[in-house]
């Protein structure tokens, strides 16, 4: 005999002795323990074992007369009290209806399977051993290689006989979404118990006892008449409009932030706290220096020393530019021209000779010529700037004055130069 055909026998038969003791014990049990003590609510996760029936013709004239039998298993977690969620798998061999009626005449015998998700709502909200519910949820099949979907809604009973064991009984009315698919009736008895249990225990937060407190008597440990209980800064004297706390003075300077200009920086009470100019910074205020540009020393009034000057002088020549193979000064030229020329004018004793120079390249008359007008070219431009032209006197050197080899372009480069000489 097939497998197949060996346990569709083994579940008719068991169907029938098996369906009518699950449905007598429940009400037995419900009548007997309905009005016992309520267990405690529990989030309870369960899985259980069903003896199931399915009605395919039971939807016209003949409900409840060829009910076919099968078995389901499932899986049941609360969400609350009330309310709880199942996933049901369920099998059985028979025929499945071709025909709306739920009329079977192919006379073919497969495996159908059932698979469904339900939200079920308790009756009753509270704990108890005897619960009615509804249901209701979505679902699909599978037979001979064909899919349906289906919705499920119905009604059932737990029967709690210990907080773990429990009895469910359910009827169900299958309704078919997709075309593959007919309503049905669907009704399982079945017991289940719990995999794990966590109790759900509300508890009352205990009242704590009203504080006594006893006013303090009034203090002022910084003395500066603010009570403590007002005083921002008790530990340290201030004064009222600060909440007891010492004026600010941010950059440590011993001006205080209402009165200072600069309150992030640290400056002098002269310039009403912030620090003092000096652009050069060699110590001497811009307003008292008389070379701002450069630094100097106090007993110069803010310019160099002689010597000091020289080397500066040095600098300021090697960052005088002209356009290549011209006399006419390029404008980053400017700035070092006008720090040298304020120099002049702060130094009404000194004389200054503008030597030009150049290179080998080209010949001997372009050279001097060429050095001639770069040197007459500086003047001009301290002469504009206020200096005396008495006091200056420009000379071309052409290339008669190398100071280094013509023989490389480092060495040309730094043969074209203006020397500033001061006497």
């Amino acid at each position: 005999m097939p497998i197949k055909q060996m346990l569709v026998q083994a579940i008719n038969r068991s169907g029938r002795w098996l369906m009518y003791p699950f449905i007598s014990g429940c009400f037995i049990v419900s009548g007997t323990i309905a009005n016992g003590q309520p267990v405690s609510y529990s989030k309870t996760p369960a899985v259980g074992v069903h003896l199931a029936y399915l009605d395919f013709r039971g939807v016209g004239k003949s409900f409840g007369r060829d009910m076919k039998p099968g078995v389901a298993l499932h899986f049941q977690n609360s969400f609350s009290k009330r309310f709880d969620y199942s996933v049901t798998l369920a099998g059985a061999f028979l025929e499945f209806p071709e025909a709306k009626d739920g009329s079977q005449p192919t006379g073919k015998k497969e495996l159908l399977i059932e698979n469904d998700f339900a939200v079920r709502a308790k009756w009753l909200p509270k704990p108890a051993l005897f619960n009615p519910y509804a249901l209701a949820g979505a679902g699909w099949s599978q037979y001979d290689g064909r899919y349906g979907v289906y919705a499920p809604v119905g009604l059932g009973v737990q029967v709690n006989i210990t907080p773990d064991l429990f009895v469910l009984a359910n009827s169900q009315y299958r309704i078919a979404v997709t075309s593959s698919q007919h309503r049905h009736f669907f009704h399982s008895i079945g017991v289940a118990g719990t995999i794990t249990r966590r109790k759900i225990v509300k508890t009352e937060p205990t009242p704590l006892p009203v504080p006594v407190i006893k006013p303090a008597a009034p203090t002022d440990v910084d003395g500066d008449g603010i009570f403590d209980n007002v005083d921002s800064c008790p530990q340290v004297a201030g004064v009222i409009r600060y909440f007891g706390c010492p004026v600010s003075d941010r950059d440590a300077d011993g001006i205080n932030d209402e009165e200072d200009e600069c309150p992030e920086v640290k400056g002098v009470l002269a310039y009403k706290g912030c620090p003092m100019p000096d652009k050069d910074h060699d110590g001497v205020a811009d307003p008292e220096d008389k070379c701002p540009e450069m630094p100097g020393s106090a007993v110069n009034a803010g310019c160099p020393e002689i010597a000091t000057l020289k080397s500066w002088l040095n600098w300021a020549a090697q960052h005088i530019y002209f356009e290549t193979g011209s006399h006419h000064l390029l404008p980053r030229s400017f700035p070092v021209l006008d720090s040298v020329a304020a120099l002049l004018k702060n130094y009404p004793m000194l004389q200054m000779v503008i030597e030009g120079h150049t290179d080998n390249v080209g010949g001997t008359k372009y050279n001097q010529t060429l050095s001639d007008k770069r040197a007459g070219a500086v003047m001009e431009y301290f002469v504009k700037a206020g200096v005396d032209a008495s006091r200056l006197q420009a000379v071309g050197y052409g290339s008669q004055q190398p100071v280094a080899t013509n023989a490389t372009p480092a060495g040309r480069a730094a043969n074209r130069r203006v020397v500033l000489k001061v006497r």
